[in-house]
C-alpha cells in the first residue's frame, strides 16, 4: 500500500487504499508483532474505524483513517510497516494484511499525515486488530469489531464474498454461475453496453476509483442476471469509439475487458473526433439500431454508466422503429456522488426513451439491487 502524506490531505476515497493479503507462510511470521514486548515504545497516531458499507460491487467495504504527527519522524531512514488482522467471530481463519513505506526524509515540521487502508469482508461478525510501528519498534494499537449484515432490500442480491471472509481490495472478476439442473428463469442473450466515463460527468480524468467502481459493478450485474449468452460492448462517447466488443463474452474475457479500460486516457482527443462534433450521436445510435435490427435480438439491453456530458436528442430517423420481437432496454445511470434534485436527461436516456426503455438511477447499492430485480420482473420472468 502506498501512503500519501501531505499537511492538507483529508480523508475521502482518493485516499482510502489497500493493503496487499499475505499469505499463510508470511501471515504466522508477521502475526508475532500484534504481542506486546518489552522494548516497545508508543507511536502518537490516531486510528478512527470506517464502518462496513455494501458497494457497488456487492461487497462489504470497511477499512480506517490515521492520523499520525510528523514531528516523530524527523530526518531520514524511517520505514512504517501497518499491519491489519481480521479475524472472524465464528472461529474461521483470521486475515492479515500488510503494508509497508519508506518515509522520505522529513523536515522539522507540525504537519499531521492522514492516510487510510481498505478491505472487505463477508457477511459476519469480525474482530479488527490493527498495528503501525517503525524500524525503532515504536507501536500503534487499534482494535475494534465489526459486523455486516445485508438489510432487506439488498437480500437476493449473489454477494461477491462468501460469510466470513476477506480480501483485499482488487478489480472484482466475473464467475460463470452453476445454474445446470436449476429450475430458474434465464435469459437466451443478454446484451450489455458499459459507458467507460469518469463518474463525476466533468472530470476529465478517469480514475483508478471510476475502474473500480463500473468493473465491480458489471461483474455484479453478470453473476445476477442469469443469461446464458452475454454481449458486452464498452465505449465512450467522448472518444466517439467502441473500446472492447465480445458478442459471446465469458468469464475469462473479464480481464482484457478490464484492460481495455487501462488505457482510456479523456485528455488525449483525436482531430478526427473534433471535426464530428455529432460523432456521439452516431456511435449512440449504431449500437442501438444493431440491437434493433438484429435478426437474433437480445431479450434485454441495459447501458451501464454514469451520466453524458451530452444531451443531445437523437435524430427520428436515426433509430430503427422498434417491434414485438425488440429487446427491452434499460439504462443504469450511475449518480454515487450526485444527491436527488431535478436534473436534464443525457443523449444515452432519450434514446433509451425512443425505443420504450426505462432510466434506472443508481446513487446506492440498494438502488442497483432494486433495478436488477426490475430487470428480472419485466424481462426474466416472462421467459
Amino acid at each position: 500500500m502506498r501512503l500519501i502524506l501531505t499537511v492538507t490531505l483529508l480523508a475521502s476515497p482518493a485516499t482510502m487504499l489497500p493493503q496487499s493479503l499475505v499469505n499463510s507462510t508470511r501471515a504466522a511470521q508477521l502475526a508475532e508483532n500484534f504481542d506486546s514486548r518489552k522494548d516497545d515504545q508508543p507511536l502518537r497516531c490516531e486510528v478512527t474505524p470506517i464502518q462496513p458499507q455494501l458497494n457497488f460491487s456487492f461487497r462489504f467495504q470497511a477499512g480506517y483513517v490515521v492520523r499520525v504527527p510528523m514531528k516523530q519522524f524527523a530526518g531520514a531512514g524511517h520505514r512504517w510497516t501497518v499491519l491489519t488482522r481480521v479475524t472472524p467471530a465464528d472461529g474461521g481463519p483470521a486475515a492479515l494484511l500488510s503494508a509497508r513505506y519508506r518515509l522520505p526524509s522529513v523536515p522539522k515540521t507540525k504537519s499531521v499525515a492522514e492516510w487510510g487502508g481498505l478491505f472487505w469482508v463477508g457477511e459476519g461478525s469480525y474482530r479488527v486488530e490493527w498495528l503501525l510501528y517503525d524500524e525503532a519498534h515504536r507501536v500503534c494499537r487499534k482494535q475494534w469489531k465489526i459486523e455486516t449484515k445485508l438489510n432487506a432490500g439488498e437480500r437476493g442480491i449473489a454477494a461477491g464474498i462468501a460469510p466470513g471472509r476477506v480480501a483485499q481490495v482488487s478489480f472484482r472478476r466475473w464467475s460463470a454461475q452453476d445454474r445446470s439442473g436449476a429450475d430458474l428463469p434465464t435469459l437466451r442473450r443478454l446484451t450489455l453496453f458499459l459507458h467507460a466515463a469518469p463518474l463525476f460527468p466533468r472530470s476529465t480524468r478517469f480514475r483508478v476509483q471510476d475502474r473500480l467502481i463500473l468493473l465491480g459493478s458489471l461483474a455484479s450485474l453478470l453473476e445476477s442476471v442469469p443469461a446464458r449468452t452475454v454481449r458486452l460492448v464498452i465505449f465512450n462517447l467522448d472518444q466517439q469509439k467502441e473500446l472492447f466488443r465480445r458478442d459471446v463474452f465469458t468469464p475469462d474475457d473479464f480481464d482484457q475487458a478490464a484492460q481495455s479500460l487501462s488505457g482510456l486516457q479523456l485528455q488525449l482527443v483525436d482531430y478526427s473526433v473534433l471535426k464530428n462534433a455529432r460523432g456521439h450521436v452516431h456511435l449512440l445510435a449504431d449500437l442501438m439500431n444493431e440491437q434493433l435490427n438484429a435478426p437474433d435480438p437480445s431479450d434485454a439491453v441495459i447501458f451501464l454508466g454514469p451520466a453524458t456530458r451530452y444531451f443531445d436528442k437523437l435524430p427520428q430517423a436515426s433509430l430503427s422503429e422498434p417491434s414485438n420481437e425488440s429487446p427491452r432496454f434499460f439504462y443504469f445511470q450511475y449518480k454515487p456522488y450526485v444527491r436527488a434534485r431535478a436534473e436534464v436527461a443525457d443523449s444515452i436516456e432519450l434514446a433509451v426513451k425512443k425505443v420504450h426503455g426505462k432510466k434506472l438511477d443508481i446513487r446506492t447499492p440498494n438502488d442497483f439491487a432494486r433495478a436488477i430485480r426490475q430487470v428480472e420482473s419485466q424481462v426474466v420472468a416472462r421467459k
